[in-house]
């Protein structure tokens, strides 16, 4: 799985993109968990942050596909 770091999320995790073996789909809780066990910094961006996979933003309970490109995404402001 491709996961990619936006902003904030990627100074936390230290790196803007990364690949991960995943051989089964994770659950959004799932892959905060695998995240914040790669980069523990990414704990407090948890709440912050949206996770979109696919083209589209995950809600609780919906799967990423090992497959899909996967960004997590904070907060943005715009003028």
């Amino acid at each position: 799985m491709k996961v990619l770091y936006f902003a904030q999320a990627g100074e936390a995790a230290g790196c803007r993109e990364e690949h991960w073996e995943i051989r089964s789909p994770l659950t959004l809780d799932e892959f905060w968990r695998e995240a914040v066990s790669r980069h523990p910094r990414l704990t407090r961006f948890r709440d912050q942050c949206r996770v979109a996979s696919g083209m589209s933003y995950l809600l609780a309970g919906e799967r990423i596909e090992p497959q899909q490109e996967t960004a997590v995404i904070p907060p943005v402001s715009g003028g």
